[in-house]
């Protein structure tokens, strides 16, 4: 139910509520509005592109009517836009901490420390990516936008991937001083890194087909993070990809 001031002024005055009571489960409904109209917006728009995507459909899996689209984001666009801040600031919040880990690490971090990091690193993304509830839809918006990419892009780029991509690339530094992480071969060599693991989301049927089994179970994600990381590091260790292309 939706309560104007004045009518929570008037039950103050007259005893007919707590106001402050009435304020606060006023914002706590606003909110939880805005959650599940987000969540709803990242199944429908995983789905559908822009121009196919129904508002209408959006609110009735939220359980909210046309309006609250306005109300929260001003327009469509505007909701779709906040879809993809919702959905990076969602997948970076269980990187976040690694990340601004490996950001406040000293640069002459020792080689081991920063395999261990690594490794750390790409078990977080693989469980975030494998296990997580988000996973199907964010994996449909994020695949259409780097097919398609709108303004949208912008932000999943800024907010998520380029963090990610700067944190892999400064323990592939630290792994091997020969690469320096800004550098071309740097950026490349962390995309192949990470592709790996993107790999698995990707292309999850057809592996799970072969496994003949409905889901990756959480022995199934640690055992492929401990694959993509003793493949990584055994590559940062040997010196082909230091050698130039012909």
């Amino acid at each position: 139910m939706f309560y104007s001031p004045r009518s929570v002024i008037v039950a103050s005055l007259f005893g007919c509520g707590d106001a402050t009571v009435t304020l606060h489960d006023e914002k706590a409904a606003r909110s939880d509005t805005h959650t599940r109209l987000l969540r709803a917006a990242l199944t429908v728009f995983s789905r559908r592109d822009f121009d196919a995507a129904s508002v209408r459909d959006i609110v009735q899996r939220a359980g909210a009517n046309v309006a609250a689209v306005s109300y929260h984001f001003g327009s469509k666009q505007g909701l779709y836009l906040a879809t993809a801040e919702f959905l990076a600031d969602t997948l970076l919040a269980r990187m976040g901490p690694m990340l601004a880990e490996i950001r406040n690490e000293s640069a002459d971090t020792d080689a081991a420390a920063a395999e261990t990091q690594l490794r750390r690193l790409i078990h977080g993304l693989s469980d975030t990516l494998l296990s997580d509830g988000i996973g199907d839809d964010a994996a449909g918006f994020v695949l259409r936008e780097q097919h398609q990419p709108t303004a949208a892009f912008d932000i999943l780029y800024e907010r998520l991937m380029a963090p990610m991509q700067q944190g892999f690339a400064r323990l592939v530094a630290r792994i091997d001083p020969s690469i320096d992480d800004h550098s071309r071969t740097g950026i490349l060599i962390t995309h192949a890194l990470i592709g790996q693991i993107l790999a698995f989301r990707m292309a999850r049927s057809t592996v799970l087909r072969r496994l003949g089994q409905p889901a990756f179970s959480a022995a199934d994600v640690a055992q492929i993070a401990a694959l993509t990381g003793d493949l990584a590091c055994k590559a940062l260790h040997n010196d082909n990809h230091r050698k130039p292309t012909e």
